[in-house]
């Protein structure tokens, strides 16, 4: 990301840390402390034992509230009280996300860092990320106004599109449901697509837009999105290890039904030792010496190639609803260089 992007992007999320510390300490009262603590945690601002920290650990760039405010700016030319709420509740929402999905995948890493379950257990994980869940919902209506509310419904409908996602990625690693490049949309268009377009639309009623406005923010944003972890399964396979910071083929050790591959099991003559390899067929060949025959076939597909091109094109369709929305400048500026950045990104 360029400089000035990265400025504006770490001034938003300072001020949605002190927004979300605001609601911590408001909100949880002092006979759970050591929950609020697990909170704080999770979101970067204790070490492992819950003492604070001088300097919060990396927390990630926060691009959805960024999205929020961003969004809000664009059509009335300043943050809101209102867009102030929406990105502390969805910044909420996606780390109550986060802390499920930890569990789910068993995940004893994030950002570098032990997971909450890890930590303190899964029962005491759950009940962090259903307070993350609860603490959002207690955000988003604080103000108990009709918009408020008309909020609160469009964030609702989100957290049960997320969950969806989740259901339907869990059924594809398991094995549960058969790897074809339309459940894989289905699933990524909901477990990582709907929150990006959310986080947009939000944004933009919480500035007076219109519906049909806030509805083009929210294009922008489900194409952004998902071509953002169209990217990301990209560099899951063909990445390079010193520039992700993950092993080389990383999603392809792991298995993983991302993108390459279920673009390659979709096809109607894709090998026996494909499917096998991903758990769907008769006889897995030795799991690591069929790494390098996977990549082959996926390169003797073209695949790469593939998937920048349909990035690329979710990049084109993602400003085209910037320029229908009416975006206005500088927040128009930020959101097309969110959008460069992100699909373009090699970590």
């Amino acid at each position: 990301m360029n400089n000035d992007l990265d400025e504006q992007l770490a001034r938003l999320a300072e001020l949605t840390d002190g927004w979300i510390r605001e609601a911590v300490a408001q909100h949880i009262s002092g006979r759970a402390a050591r929950l609020a603590a697990m909170l704080e945690y999770h979101l970067g601002w204790r070490a492992p034992d819950l003492s604070p920290l001088d300097t919060p650990a990396p927390a990630g760039k926060k691009l959805r509230p960024a999205l929020v405010l961003l969004a809000c700016q664009a059509v009335c030319g300043e943050i809101t009280a209102a867009a102030r709420n929406a990105a502390v509740a969805v910044e909420l929402v996606h780390n109550f996300s986060l802390v499920h999905d930890d569990i789910q995948d068993r995940s004893e890493l994030r950002r570098h860092r032990p997971t909450l379950w890890t930590l303190f257990g899964m029962p005491q994980a759950i009940n962090a990320g259903d307070a993350l869940f609860a603490l959002a919902q207690l955000v988003l209506v604080r103000d108990s106004s009709a918009l408020a509310a008309r909020l609160a419904a469009e964030l609702n409908a989100t957290a049960l599109l997320l969950s969806e996602g989740q259901f339907l990625d869990i059924d594809l690693q398991q094995g549960d449901t058969p790897v074809t490049l339309e459940t894989y949309e289905a699933m990524i268009s909901r477990k990582t697509g709907v929150l990006f377009a959310s986080a947009c639309r939000l944004g933009a009623m919480a500035g007076g837009a219109s519906s049909d406005v806030a509805d083009a923010y929210g294009a922008y944003g489900l194409e952004l999105g998902i071509a953002f972890q169209e990217q990301d399964d990209l560099l899951g396979v063909w990445g390079r290890s010193a520039e992700t910071g993950k092993p080389d083929a990383a999603d392809i050790v792991e298995r993983k039904r991302g993108l390459p591959a279920a673009m390659a099991l979709s096809l109607p003559d894709a090998p026996e030792w494909l499917r096998a390899a991903y758990g769907g067929g008769d006889g897995e060949p030795g799991r690591d010496a069929i790494i390098g025959r996977i990549i082959a076939h996926f390169d003797q597909l073209n695949l790469r190639a593939t998937i920048e091109a349909r990035v690329g094109q979710r990049y084109r369709k993602a400003l085209e609803s910037l320029d229908a929305a009416g975006a206005r400048d500088p927040a128009r500026s930020y959101l097309g260089a969110i959008c460069e950045a992100l699909v373009s990104r090699r970590t």
